[in-house]
């Protein structure tokens, strides 16, 4: 993945936010005067392919623009009412995606935001893993989820997302890697796509020859910042049949299989080295923090397993 980015800043005049907007890859400007109780403050970090920006607005303002990139948001706190080629909706409880070259207008009272950019290409190559057609380019019919189910399931990840973004874990390649592909699956299934992209079953190989073929490259890449989409592309599967092949075997998906994975490798780690903080274990292995970490072990092995000096 490339090189790390962070635009970590504040301000209270609306000027200098509309550079600190075009910094965090948006064209983006206040378009009347917000007030004297305005403030602005950006936390971002990321990379050409992800990136994600924690955004505290106070005062009411307007703003309008457009991305280069795919960009979902959730607001978690305060008011905010988008309207993008004429659709207009309030982002209270649900997120909305912004789309290249179509232009965001936005009206917002004390805001707190999360955003998460995805660079086109990127998102194109996972649908083509998705749906297994190497022609595939996502084209996305709203900016609304399609139904409240994954409404849910998308600000469960912006909100994941964030608390990589907070506890620094962003910083890893791995975990980069590995949330840039939940979030780019996540998109593909929360918002209306253009056309017919049903899930196509495998007709030349195995779901023997997928779960052995997938096994082996996580047994061989673990330490590296593989995601699922590697994984299937690896196993010559679309993800739907990749998650197939492992449920029949294992009861659950690859994505979770990876996880364990790591878990188990983080466990020896442990083992051979009790002084290793969790917060270390969670950056080499791909974990939100260290707290987190500490959770998903704890309910995995047990406290028991839990040396005291493996605390941060």
């Amino acid at each position: 993945m490339s090189d790390l980015r962070r635009v970590q800043s504040s301000t209270a005049d609306p000027t200098e936010a509309d550079v600190l907007l075009r910094e965090a890859d948006g064209r983006f400007a206040f378009s009347r005067d917000p007030g004297s109780d305005f403030s602005f403050r950006v936390d971002q970090a990321g990379d050409d392919g992800l990136s994600v920006g924690l955004y505290r607005i106070g005062g009411e303002w307007q703003s309008d623009g457009e991305f280069d990139q795919f960009s979902v948001s959730g607001v978690f706190s305060g008011d905010y009412r988008w309207e993008i080629d004429g659709e207009r909706d309030s982002a209270y409880a649900a997120p909305f995606l912004a789309r290249p070259g179509h232009e965001l207008f936005g009206h917002g009272e004390n805001l707190t935001i999360v955003n998460v950019y995805i660079a086109p290409e990127l998102l194109r190559d996972v649908a083509r893993v998705a749906f297994a057609d190497d022609s595939a380019v996502p084209e996305f019919a709203s900016p609304r989820p399609v139904d409240l189910r994954r409404s849910y399931r998308m600000l469960q990840s912006i909100q994941l997302a964030a608390e990589f973004l907070r506890s620094g874990t962003i910083d890893s390649p791995l975990v980069r890697a590995s949330l840039f592909h939940e979030l780019a699956v996540d998109v593909l299934e929360t918002f209306p796509l253009v056309g017919d992209r049903r899930r196509r079953p495998a007709t030349n190989r195995s779901e023997h020859t997928i779960f052995r073929r997938a096994t082996s490259f996580v047994d061989d890449y673990l330490s590296l910042p593989i995601t699922v989409g590697d994984i299937a592309s690896a196993a010559g599967a679309s993800r739907y049949d990749l998650d197939l092949a492992f449920r029949s075997r294992t009861g659950s998906s690859a994505g979770r299989y990876l996880r364990d994975a790591r878990l188990s490798a983080a466990r020896s780690d442990r083992m051979s080295d009790p002084s290793t903080s969790d917060d270390d274990l969670a950056v080499r292995w791909g974990f939100a923090s260290g707290d987190r970490f500490r959770r998903v072990y704890t309910a995995e092995f047990g406290a028991a397993e839990e040396p005291p000096a493996s605390r941060p």
